[in-house]
């Protein structure tokens, strides 16, 4: 008996964003970009959990955050 094909389409929400966002987002705690999607959701549907290969700590990262010009992360 064979295994039932997977529809290359139908992906979960945890590869639709890990394929975008895994390895471009830097820690909060220490800038690195070795990171990677915990949870696609937080505490609210707009935040994505990472967790930072480099100290292992996690950190919220808010999804609006990549749609910012580089101006205005500058600013802050």
């Amino acid at each position: 008996m064979g295994t039932p094909n997977k529809n290359p389409k139908k992906t979960g929400p945890l590869e639709r964003f890990s394929s975008e966002f895994d390895r471009h987002v830097a820690c909060a705690w220490c800038s690195s970009e070795n990171t990677k999607i915990s949870s696609p959701f937080g505490g609210t549907v707009s935040e994505i959990i990472f967790t930072c290969g480099d100290c292992g700590e996690t950190f919220g990262w808010m999804k609006w955050e990549n749609r910012r010009s580089t101006t205005e992360r500058e600013k802050l």
